[in-house]
């Protein structure tokens, strides 16, 4: 996966993320809120919080790992 910066459909430069799976290529826009109040390690807690009570764990692609 590799880090770029586009230019949106506002003409705002953007981060985006682009991954090629198979012949089709994904791009994904980053978008911030600007009237956000919580910041990005509020944000990583929630999500992390919400995966660990849903039973979600990071699951590796390599043959072998559990």
């Amino acid at each position: 996966m590799s880090d770029n910066i586009q230019t949106n459909t506002t003409g705002r430069l953007t981060p985006c993320l682009q991954k090629k799976i198979d012949k089709t290529t994904y791009l994904v826009e980053v978008h911030f809120s600007e009237t956000s109040t919580q910041s990005i390690e509020d944000k990583l807690k929630r999500v992390i919080l919400h995966d660990l009570e849903h039973g979600k764990q990071g699951k590796s692609g390599k043959s072998g790992e559990k």
